[in-house]
Parts: structure tokens; C-alpha cells; sequence
């Protein structure tokens, strides 16, 4: 119960945007956590609320075309073979491990960077977004 409530306090919106990658923040490894049964369309909608779209391709979604410099990696039907655990992890601190299909020059420059270009969400990402979205992206096909 503990874990959940130090989750949640992560999660909690305090800001209106993402902090840039270049301010890091502490985290801790759980070993399990538990969400809320997500809803795919409310995930599809929090990814554009969230401004995902902007670096993140989503494979049979043409309304989505990334725009930023650095571009994260396509989403799609590889997703199954992650865990949910895996996939809110990558969303939560993306910078904890970076997905095969990062492409070679954006893995270099996260190195030199020390973290992942994607920006950190913690304070803006809701539990319920969080499980929305695991659900959006479980459901690629």
C-alpha cells in the first residue's frame, strides 16, 4: 500500500508541462504496482492531450505526424511484447531504459545527454492517464 501511495505522489499534476529531460528526477524501483484496468480510447486521447504525438509515431494512426528534432520510437504491435509493467515504466521514467527501436543517433545523443529526450511527465501524468495509456498501447496492433 505504501508503494502505491509513494506512486501516487509522483504522479500527482502539480505542473501544466512536462519538466525538460535535462532536469532529472530521483526514482525508485518497485517490484509490483498495481492500476486501474485502462480504457484504450480514453489512452488515444490522453496521448494527444499529453502531446505525445509530437515525437511518437503510432502505427495505423495517419493523424499522427511527429514533428520534434528527436523522434521517439514507433509504437506499435511490438508493444506485446512488453509487459504493462514494462510499458507504464518506459513512460514513467524513460530514461530508466531505452526501447530497442530508439534509433542509433538519438541513443548517442541521450548519451551524451545522460537521459532519454523525452521529457518527464510525473507531475502532470495522472494514475488514470497512466493506465489509459498502457491499455492505448496494448491495443496496437
Amino acid at each position: 500500500m505504501s508503494a502505491l501511495m509513494a506512486l501516487l505522489l509522483v504522479l500527482v499534476p502539480l505542473t501544466a508541462f512536462a519538466q525538460s529531460p535535462s532536469q532529472t528526477v530521483p526514482y525508485d524501483t518497485l517490484d509490483t504496482i498495481v492500476l486501474p484496468r485502462g480504457d484504450s480510447h480514453a489512452g488515444r486521447q490522453a496521448f494527444v492531450d499529453l502531446k505525445c504525438h509530437l515525437c511518437h509515431r503510432v502505427a495505423g494512426e495517419k493523424e499522427f505526424s511527429p514533428i520534434a528534432e528527436m523522434q521517439g520510437p514507433m509504437l506499435n504491435a511490438m508493444l506485446h511484447q512488453q509487459s504493462a509493467s514494462e510499458i507504464a515504466s518506459a513512460i514513467i521514467a524513460p530514461s530508466h531504459s531505452l526501447s530497442v527501436r530508439t534509433s542509433e543517433a538519438v541513443k548517442a545523443r541521450m548519451w551524451e545527454q545522460g537521459m532519454s529526450p523525452m521529457g518527464d511527465f510525473s507531475r502532470v501524468l495522472t494514475v488514470r492517464q497512466l493506465a489509459d495509456l498502457v491499455a492505448y498501447f496494448r491495443s496496437l496492433r
